[in-house]
């Protein structure tokens, strides 16, 4: 190029320069950026076709600048996503006439030519000047007093597009010179590595921002006067700052808050802490105090407030929104001394016992569950899992817990997750039942809005129940695949605490997405706490109560295993599982290949199943035979083509009809009706499932058949759950005629599936797993437990004579038991559970069975023992009574012995009334009073409740049956 012709283009290209609103500033760095962008500019409105051929070549042109700049290594980030998405534009070709669209496009690309290019300047000089875009006059939404910033040689002298026509002639040998250029020097490189690193952090900050509803201005724009609630002021100062603040958060016009900007290799709760040892920045030096402060490097965010008790760095899913920074504030003003959540929770969340919460109003194993919830969110922790076995009361625990943040922490809003949808309906239905001390006898609903997940905003405050599914749906637009993305209408500080009902199973991969999104404390309850699920919790186990525990206190049956040989399994083939919504642990991924029983096995394994039934329940063959009536039991088959088979095995080998057996799974159609139908009527009798029942409650369940096998501890012990719900003996019998009591759930184990894991010891201490024993091995067990008998039994009289037993009065009395008798000895049975004593009356009854003090009466089954049969033994160790005697035994004596007077008495009853006696008699065995209003419940709703009874009694008159049930109740008691 001549020395003429070299001085025509400069002189040419300080005229573009100065032409274009938004691209002279890239003059000094490199013409051809300037060249195709302010095309691209001139283009955009008339020519938008080829302003978009433009962008692409001014795309290009940047990324091999930036790569002669840092290295190939280096393309990646929001930057190069932005060049890439420029130098790949759909439909680039300047052919056809434009439309709307046409045009829409090629602004938005003149724009995202402006910001590379800011990002260029920046990265060559260090500076950090305001430069802004400006709209150019010709688009129609420009305002007309709309600033213009040029790098103004002189007074332009013709408009844009001519200078860009009049430079194309150029193009090739500037190209030439542009290609010539060497790569940068090592030392070099890295500087400007470094300073990259940088701004691409503050690249994805400003996107944040944005996205959070912040309004990002340079501090040269006076941000305040903007008619905006929230704006970040970025700071122009300070080139390559070590230390000091990159924004200053505006609120409705003052500063509230910091944000510090890092490259991706910087410790940013170190960085947080140098900068606030380096003080207050220039750009609010004169300003109040600013609680709230974020450091970031565009991809983590952490955040300390400042008005917190303890204040803690904590990492967030992104910046909060300006609404909910002027929300805290105004909380902050309405309560100094507790300006925050935190604070309420230090300040004025009282203790359980100081609410009016009686320990056995809530039961001890949710009473410390409760308790020790709360330390843990005083102590700041964010993340608290409470193992509590089927029978703690789960859902009461977080209820409770709801509650109390509700009303004295004054939460604003708390997320319950639960797994599936039946359980959200049992979830709903605890809330509404709910009513706390000091809420005259309101329920929860009447105070706090308790609803599900809609499409629609969160409401304003309360509970928000949901699905894991339906959330995770919700903050993937509708995309599973796209993960957790941010959702205005739901940003991540909408919750003050989410509970995970059933968290082992929301902890996998898939949705643990869910816990990190919200900047809320989260509360897990679990029956199992898998290895992932502490990890996820941090390991905070805040309190434990086992299955072995829930066994000992007769919250749930033990678990028996019978071998029915070894039995082959078919070919593996995939299974289909729809109905399980969840993705297993580790060792059991969804999708994966699994086994089962099928054809002449499987008609091997269930004659085995139905042959061995009298051995398995001994006590209910009927007289004279060996038959004994199929107890409710859940199959577990492979998949849905195997269940299907299943199905029809299991109704030939049982010679029984459609009623008899149904598969219960999502693609059956109707899963929850049937399992309500299986749960309440005595048919069906089996059912067949995949994984559908997996945290279900079906307490008349007493066997559990596995023609499957399960390669995962965790997920057996959930299935074994299924069946260990012991469940009241009249209400059993109303499903299962011809039982007498739930004393085990029997495993049923054709293809080996126990011997996987009941032999494996807990990892976590006190985690429960409920290991079974075989039947054959029931012996060898308990000769091993006489040390442990002779253990509680002298842990027990220790206990009885150290003052500890129940009042004189119970003791001492003769008459019946009343409401407040027994409200007392379960209070003093609770007490005898806790530490350091751990004593249950089936423990300490089991002792004394075993020692020979007392024997169970073969005429009546045996049952799991409560408070009533602990006052038994106290009277025989106190010598008031001879032998100890199940109190159940007791009662049935007085219901025979009032039956025999009242025969001789002339008074005959027939089969319908001794079937109302004898349930009534059940009814006060287990509980130790019966009251009148019991009438109305299972198994008595099954013959009319308290209208059946009176019917059954008529032929004395209402009145005469009204008597007849007083003295029954008090002759029982």
């Amino acid at each position: 190029m001549g020395r003429v012709h070299q001085v025509a283009v400069e002189e040419a290209l300080a005229e573009l320069a100065a032409a274009s609103a938004n691209f002279g500033f890239l003059l000094p760095l490199e013409p051809l950026l300037l060249l195709y962008g302010a095309g691209a500019e001139a283009d955009a409105h008339d020519r938008p076709k080829r302003s978009l051929v433009q962008a692409r070549q001014f795309a290009e042109v940047l990324t091999a600048e930036s790569v002669r700049l840092l290295g190939s290594d280096s393309a990646d980030g929001p930057v190069h996503r932005a060049l890439a998405e420029l130098r790949h534009p759909s439909d680039p070709t300047p052919n056809g006439e434009a439309g709307p669209d046409d045009r829409s496009r090629a602004r938005r690309f003149v724009r995202h030519c402006f910001e590379l290019g800011v990002w260029y300047f920046r990265l060559r000089t260090g500076v950090r000047d305001a430069l802004s875009f400006v709209t150019p006059a010709e688009w129609d939404d420009t305002p007309t007093s709309s600033p213009r910033r040029h790098v103004a040689i002189r007074e332009p002298v013709t408009d844009l597009a001519t200078w860009v026509a009049l430079l194309d002639e150029y193009v090739p040998a500037l190209r030439r010179t542009f290609e010539q250029r060497t790569p940068a020097e090592t030392a070099t490189r890295a500087s400007l590595k470094a300073r990259s690193a940088l701004l691409e952090a503050e690249w994805r900050v400003a996107d944040l921002l944005t996205e959070a509803g912040w309004t990002v201005r340079d501090d040269s724009e006076t941000p305040h006067e903007l008619p905006v609630r929230g704006v970040a002021v970025r700071s122009t100062v300070q080139p390559d700052r070590a230390a000091g603040l990159d924004y200053v958060l505006r609120v409705d016009g003052q500063p509230v808050g910091t944000v510090v900007v890092r490259p991706r290799s910087e410790d940013l709760r170190a960085a947080m802490a140098r900068t606030r040892e380096a003080g207050t920045p220039s750009t609010a030096s004169a300003e109040r105090r600013m609680p709230y402060t974020y450091a970031t490097d565009g991809v983590q965010v952490v955040f300390r407030n400042g008005d917190d008790p303890e204040p803690r760095p904590r990492e967030v899913f992104t910046f909060h929104q300006p609404d909910t920074v002027a929300r805290w504030l105004r909380e902050a003003a309405t309560d100094p001394q507790a300006p925050t959540f935190q604070g309420r929770l230090h300040h004025r969340l009282p203790d359980l016992s100081d609410d009016g919460y009686p320990r056995d109003s809530l039961g001890s194993v949710q009473y410390d569950a409760v308790r020790a919830f709360e330390s843990s969110l005083r102590r700041g922790e964010r993340r608290a899992m409470a193992q509590i076995a089927v029978g703690g009361g789960r859902t009461v625990t977080a209820v409770t817990a709801a509650h109390r943040l509700l009303r004295h922490a004054r939460a604003r809003r708390i997320l319950f997750l639960v797994d599936r949808v039946e359980l959200e309906n049992q979830a709903l239905a605890t809330f509404a039942a709910y009513s706390g001390p000091g809420d005259d006898g309101r329920k929860f609903t009447e105070s706090y809005r308790v609803e599900r997940l809609g499409p629609d905003a969160v409401p304003s405050q309360g509970v928000v129940v949901s699905t894991v599914p339906r959330l995770h749906n919700a903050l993937s637009r509708g995309n599973p695949t796209s993960g957790v993305r941010y959702r205005p209408d739901l940003p991540p500080e909408s919750f003050d605490l989410v509970i995970a009902d059933d968290c082992h199973r929301s902890v996998s991969p898939r949705w643990r997405a869910l816990f990190d999104y919200f900047d809320a404390p989260v509360l897990g309850l679990t029956a199992t706490p898998t290895d992932r699920a502490l990890e996820v919790f941090q390991g905070n186990l805040i309190s434990s109560y086992t299955f072995e525990d829930a066994v000992a206190d007769g919250r749930a049956v033990d678990v028996t295993v019978y071998r029915v040989g070894s039995l082959r399994t078919r070919p593996e083939r995939a299974a289909e599982i729809l109905e399980e919504e969840f993705d297993p642990d580790v060792e059991e991924p969804l999708g994966h290949r699994r086994s089962g029983v099928s054809g002449k096995a499987l008609h091997a394994a269930l004659t085995a199943f139905k042959e061995g039934l009298p051995s398995m329940f001994p006590e209910r063959a009927r007289p004279g035979t060996e038959d004994v009536s199929l107890p409710k039991t859940v199959v577990y088959a492979a998949d849905d083509q195997h269940a299907d088979e299943v199905v029809d095995a299991v109704r030939a080998v049982f010679g029984q009809g459609p009623g008899f057996c149904q598969k219960v799974t999502l693609k059956g159609g109707s899963p929850y009706r049937l399992l309500s139908q299986f749960r309440n009527t005595v048919e069906p009798r089996v059912i067949v499932v995949v994984d559908l029942l997996t945290g279900t409650d079906i307490a008349p369940v007493e066997c559990l058949l596995f023609l499957r096998d399960v390669r995962s501890s965790y997920r057996y012990f959930q299935m074994l759950a299924v069946g260990t719900r012991p469940i009241a003996s009249a209400a059993l019998r109303a499903v299962t005629p011809g039982a007498s009591a739930k004393t085990r759930c029997v495993v049923v184990d054709p293809v080996g599936v126990a011997r996987h894991h009941s032999g494996r010891p807990s990892r976590t201490g006190k985690r429960g797993r409920g290991r079974g024993k075989d039947v054959d091995e029931a012996l060898a067990s308990a000769a091993a437990a006489t040390v442990d008998d002779a253990e509680v039994m002298e842990r027990w009289r220790s206990f009885l004579q150290a003052g500890n037993g129940p009042a004189r009065e119970l003791i001492n009395g003769t008459g019946g038991l009343s409401e407040e008798d027994v409200r007392r000895l379960r209070s003093w049975a609770e007490s005898l559970a806790r530490p350091p004593h751990g004593l249950t009356a089936e423990r300490i009854w089991s002792a004394y069975e075993r020692a020979g003090v007392t024997a169970p009466d073969s005429r009546r089954p045996r049952v799991p023992k409560g408070p009533a049969d602990l006052l038994t033994l106290v009277r025989y160790e106190a010598g008031l009574e001879p032998r100890p005697r199940p109190y159940r035994d007791q009662v049935f004596d007085r219901l025979d012995a009032w039956i025999d007077h009242q025969k001789r008495r002339g008074w005959s009853f027939d089969s319908d009334q001794v079937w109302w006696m004898e349930h009534i008699a059940d009814g006060a065995a287990a509980s130790g009073h019966f009251a009148a209003a019991s009438l109305d419940a299972v198994p008595f709703t099954l013959r009319g409740g308290t209208s059946g009874f009176l019917r059954a009694f008529g032929e004395h008159g209402e009145q005469g049956a009204v008597r007849l049930l007083d003295e029954l109740r008090s002759v029982l008691a």
